[in-house]
């Protein structure tokens, strides 16, 4: 399980990239598209960050408290990302129907869809050795 929280990192600082990135792409595009992509990539940080602290938990030994260990740890984080989810898209919501009302031109979308392509490329490859981990950690199970 020690070895799983570096992998946490990884995705720790690949969100924080992509925030970054989707940022920058929806200050130069004015684009709600990319705004809500840079909320969503918000939420894969939070939830990244809730990976790693759950890791932590559950690697605890059982106690008095808990003699069962603490697993459960899983449960409470998947509640936590599921509430980030609904905020997150609550944000986009709101800020598609403002877009709708209040509309503004896109401006300078080549070079935003291109800060936005690089941040897509950064979680394919991340993504991808995210998955190559699950599977050989399921193959030990």
């Amino acid at each position: 399980m020690n070895h799983l929280i570096k992998y946490t990192y990884l995705s720790i600082f690949a969100a924080l990239i992509t925030i970054f990135l989707k940022l920058i792409a929806y200050f130069l595009t004015n684009s709600v598209s990319l705004l809500s992509d840079a909320v969503e990539s918000l939420v894969n940080f939070a939830s990244a960050l809730i990976a790693f602290f759950a890791l932590k938990i559950v690697q605890k030994p059982a106690d008095k408290n808990h003699p069962y260990g603490h697993t459960k740890a899983e449960y409470f984080s998947s509640i936590a990302e599921g509430i980030f989810i609904f905020f997150a898209s609550l944000t986009i919501i709101f800020s598609a129907f403002n877009r709708l009302f209040y509309p503004k031109p896109l401006e300078k979308i080549s070079l935003g869809l291109l800060v936005s392509t690089i941040a897509a490329v950064i979680n394919f490859f991340v993504g991808q050795t995210l998955i190559k981990v699950g599977k050989k950690i399921n193959q030990l199970h």
